[in-house]
């Protein structure tokens, strides 16, 4: 079964950038940003353990669209967490930047 994670261009998506606040001890706690075919952009985030994969049974429909300015504010507010790994947070802006 296809997922917005592993096949997004399945969804008519492209990964923009992912980050990571799990300690990563055999757990994940994404956010993703996707781009769709028509550049609008989605974001979602989902955690677990090692179990089910990350956005397991997530459709397309729950999605959240958002604004560049959007997502620009929230990797700001994001990436002053303990755990954070994944695009440095200079390389986040400048992909939103770049989406514009």
């Amino acid at each position: 079964m296809s997922d917005v994670y592993y096949e997004p261009e399945k969804f008519g998506l492209e990964k923009v950038s992912e980050w990571d606040f799990s300690d990563g001890n055999y757990q994940f706690d994404l956010r993703v940003i996707w781009r769709k075919s028509n550049g609008d952009l989605v974001t979602a985030r989902d955690s677990g353990c090692s179990c089910p994969s990350p956005f397991e049974g997530v459709s397309l429909s729950e999605l959240i669209s958002a604004s560049a300015e959007e997502l620009k504010e929230e990797a700001i507010a994001e990436s002053k967490v303990e755990y954070y790994h994944g695009d440095s947070l200079s390389d986040i802006l400048e992909k939103i930047r770049a989406l514009k």
